[in-house]
């Protein structure tokens, strides 16, 4: 269950509280399957406009784009297959069955598709609807997704945590001065947000600091406790994937995992 990365609203400092659990979701990614589901909060103060306002982890929306349950880690390795080594689409197939994926040719067009509009920016067609949306919300806040590699490139997402609307979105170098132009289109087009979340990419604290001086900046905990593992365990890490990837349990695994599905469909 992933919960707002921030406990307080932006708004008046009042504690947040549950406002309602979404449904139980199932997520693709390229380290397998994630069941989960997200508490949104709102703010307990019921004389603040953040009341009315719903709270959303950044870590469970930077996972899958809307309505889909492929992860943006999958998108953008299918689209970075696609247009940066221009392999067929029974090509990208093949490579993610590596991944344990199977899928088909109609799902691999249709993220492709989605990897496209997000680079190319479309978001911009719709700047005056969005700026329209988040004034009528009493605001937004920025979170920014920056962790997924295309090549040696990443893709970039800017969204309200709030509406989870799509900003922006651009595949960029990761220094500050690739980082720092992004932000600022965000400034120029919508204005200051009541608050940032992001993982603690320097670049990113650095362009926000820069672009946002004094709007209060959450670093995601998943990241920082994420990256703190890998360095302390990176290494024991590799040698179980190895030891998984000779011995087949990956096999196994997959068949536990079925099985527990299948039980659970029947318990409900």
């Amino acid at each position: 269950m992933f919960q707002p990365e921030f406990k307080e609203c932006p708004l008046c400092g009042s504690r947040l509280v549950k406002n309602y659990n979404t449904n139980e979701k199932t997520i693709t990614t390229l380290n397998g399957k994630l069941v989960c589901w997200e508490r949104v909060l709102k703010c307990r103060n019921k004389g603040c406009k953040g009341n009315s306002m719903s709270f959303h982890s950044a870590e469970y929306k930077g996972l899958a784009l809307p309505s889909m349950n492929f992860g943006i880690d999958v998108v953008a390795h299918e689209g970075g297959l696609r247009f940066e080594e221009h392999k067929t689409i029974d090509e990208v197939l093949e490579d993610l069955q590596e991944y344990g994926i199977h899928t088909n040719r109609a799902t691999v067009s249709k993220h492709s598709d989605k990897y496209l509009a997000l680079i190319s920016g479309y978001q911009k067609e719709k700047i005056k609807e969005i700026r329209q949306g988040l004034a009528k919300q009493g605001g937004y806040v920025l979170q920014i997704d920056g962790t997924v590699s295309v090549r040696t490139k990443t893709l970039y997402i800017f969204r309200d945590n709030i509406s989870d609307t799509i900003l922006y979105s651009a595949l960029t170098g990761n220094d500050t001065d690739d980082v720092k132009p992004l932000v600022q289109y965000i400034s120029d087009n919508f204005g200051q947000p009541l608050a940032v979340v992001s993982d603690m990419q320097k670049s990113i604290i650095e362009s926000v600091a820069e672009v946002f001086p004094g709007v209060p900046h959450q670093y995601c905990q998943y990241h920082f406790l994420k990256n703190v593992g890998n360095a302390i365990l990176s290494e024991k890490h590799q040698q179980l994937g190895t030891l998984i990837r000779d011995k087949e349990i990956k096999k196994e695994i997959e068949k536990v995992q079925k099985e527990v599905e299948i039980e659970k469909k029947i318990t409900r």
